[in-house]
């Protein structure tokens, strides 16, 4: 009776691909193992996003069912090179799906290969099984039946602009790519069969078949169709991994039944990890490990000719996560302004905290969280990081949820010489406290109370009124608490309410600098105007604060113009920042009862 032996962390690795490289994560399999790799193909845009935590349960499942898997990130996408701006995109994700194949049978040497897609990355499957040949199962989920389909559907959710740019779910798509989308049809291409079988696995939230199973069979191949839970749920917010043991057992049976997915028992050696990485444009990109035993995985982000020795050279910038989006931010902006920012000379760090990305849980601790007391170590884990890189002045930044745990590090590690606050919903949180309707107000998403009241002058938010399109309640709810709250303020002459300002005053005292960066009609816009007054006001006594407002721009920024604008505007700040009393070399741990009072430890 051959032992069973566990999985082995994957291996993150780069490979050559659309005339550049390409990231990915093989995850070799527990023995004895299956003689099938399995070559995940992602979503696009803002699917494959939040869809991340349960491509990654997918793939640790299946290595400890014994089967290599491989998953990667089309080029222009996640962490590889290239821009979804570049040109001939549709080949570009092909190809990269093409050579993902090939690195799956490379590093596992196994004699058979199968693909798993989701949506458009079905589609990318099919038309790559077609142009690569000898794939044995195909395993298509809530396939887009041709890049039409998709594009129909974009243009549903978003508004296409003069030139032709299609603007959906914070994703752009250029017009060529548009056209180049719309003639993929690989189904109705096709004359022979991309693989001997397949399943499809219909959407959840709408039971079509569709007529994709058809024209597979018409081709030869062997289909099964199923409904199975979970797409619904792995496209709506990045979470942890949502499918439910049911539904992994069935898809590894289905897997495993292939004659093709023999049982081995002799020894594959994984691939060695590279953590140097390579060029993208003017920058270079490069995994970074830290933490207890290497858990926490980041990807830094440098000039290509190496830093200068001048102060932008010695800065090192910390991009936290915005809530459960891996280090990539939600559509990508995270890899621009770390593009953008290395450019001009910095460090720049993209981490997934422990229980977010590609950094697993602590022990006891649930995964998809950012409220945890422990966050705030691993931020400190990886200044220490960027510390042993050589630099001496760290600035910490982050959209909404990123921005408390930006601002929570900043008060018990001095190292923090500078924070960037970026639509902060909350920078504190007190549940369960009475009197405390404000904080938990902040978990009803609306817009700012100054938009509200432009709008009450236009007549397009009439029509909507009318049309049963607003939600009266809500923003009725919204407008009472922050009634309340200005009221209690000024009834009690401080008290618990400001605790907040005079956390940030500290800070400040301290040297830290602060940039609040606030889209006009984000809801958050009420939460630090509350604190800080509008444009800041209230921390007018240190000149070393600012707020700073993007127009036109929503929550995390994905409107044409809101990247670019919030690019510029960090550059300026990082040129004109003061400089810090004292460069940092690696301070030791808080003290416990700091720690405690600064980072609450109950999860949002």
């Amino acid at each position: 009776m051959t032992t069973h032996v566990p999985a082995l962390p994957p291996v993150a690795l780069t490979f050559d691909a659309a005339g550049d490289w390409c990231f990915g994560w093989y995850h070799p399999p527990a023995l004895p193992w299956r003689d099938m790799a399995i070559v995940l193909c992602p979503p696009m845009g803002h699917e494959a996003v939040c869809s991340y935590p349960t491509q990654v349960q997918l793939a640790t499942t299946l290595a400890e069912a014994g089967f290599p898997v491989f998953r990667f990130d089309y080029h222009g996408t996640g962490d590889s090179s290239g821009d979804g701006m570049d040109a001939a995109r549709v080949n570009a994700w092909v190809d990269s799906t093409v050579a993902a194949i090939e690195q799956a049978r490379r590093h596992s040497q196994a004699q058979s290969v199968a693909l798993l897609g989701i949506r458009l990355g079905a589609t990318f499957a099919l038309e790559a099984a077609a142009r690569e040949g000898g794939v044995d199962s195909l395993l298509l989920w809530a396939p887009c039946a041709s890049g039409k389909a998709f594009v129909r559907e974009m243009r549903a959710a978003g508004v296409q602009d003069d030139e032709g740019m299609l603007h959906a779910m914070g994703e752009r798509y250029t017009a060529p790519t548009l056209v180049e989308l719309q003639a993929l049809d690989p189904a109705k291409a096709a004359t022979t069969a991309p693989a001997r079988r397949a399943l499809v696995i219909g959407r959840d939230d709408l039971s079509a078949e569709g007529p994709l199973p058809k024209s597979l069979r018409a081709l030869g191949m062997d289909v099964d169709y199923r409904v199975l839970p979970g797409y619904a749920a792995m496209v709506d917010e990045p979470r942890a991994g949502v499918l439910d043991a049911a539904t992994l057992r069935e898809i590894e049976n289905w897997f495993a039944s292939s004659p093709a997915a023999r049982v081995r028992a002799d020894v594959v050696a994984p691939p060695v990890e590279d953590p140097c990485w390579r060029q993208s444009g003017p920058v270079r990109e490069s995994l970074v490990r830290c933490g207890a035993g290497g858990s926490l995985v980041g990807v830094v982000t440098e000039p290509a000719e190496g830093r200068a020795n001048d102060r932008a050279g010695q800065t090192g910038l910390l991009l936290l996560n915005v809530g459960g989006n891996y280090r990539v931010g939600p559509h990508r902006v995270y890899v621009g302004l770390a593009r953008t920012l290395a450019a001009a000379g910095h460090a720049v760090l993209r981490l997934d905290i422990a229980g977010i990305g590609d950094s697993p849980a602590a022990s006891g601790q649930k995964a998809g969280t950012l409220y945890e007391r422990a966050s705030a170590q691993d931020v400190r884990a990886a200044i220490d990081a960027l510390a042993q890189r050589g630099c001496r002045e760290f600035v910490l930044l982050g959209i909404c949820s990123g921005s408390y745990l930006a601002f929570q590090t900043a008060l018990v590690d001095e190292r923090a010489d500078g924070v960037v606050l970026m639509n902060s919903r909350l920078l504190e949180w007190t549940p369960g406290k009475p009197g405390d309707t404000w904080q938990s107000s902040m978990q009803q998403y609306a817009k700012s109370s100054d938009y509200y009241r432009r709008a009450l002058f236009t007549a397009e938010a009439w029509r909507k009124l009318l049309r049963g399109q607003v939600d009266v309640r809500l923003i009725a709810t919204r407008m009472l608490s922050l009634a309340t709250a200005r009221l209690a303020r000024a009834l009690s002459f401080g008290g618990h309410e400001e605790s907040l300002l005079r956390k940030m005053r500290r800070l400040c005292a301290r040297g830290t600098d602060v940039l609040m960066l606030v889209s006009e009609a984000d809801d958050g816009r009420d939460y630090v105007e509350f604190h800080f007054g509008p444009s800041g006001r209230r921390m007018r006594a240190h000149p070393n604060f600012r707020m700073a407002y993007v127009p036109d721009a929503d929550h995390t920024f994905s409107r044409p113009g809101n990247r670019e604008h919030v690019a510029r505007e960090l550059l300026r700040h990082l040129a004109q920042r003061p400089l810090p009393a004292r460069r940092h070399p690696a301070t030791p741990e808080p003290p416990a009862s700091v720690l405690e009072e600064a980072t609450p430890s109950t999860p949002l």
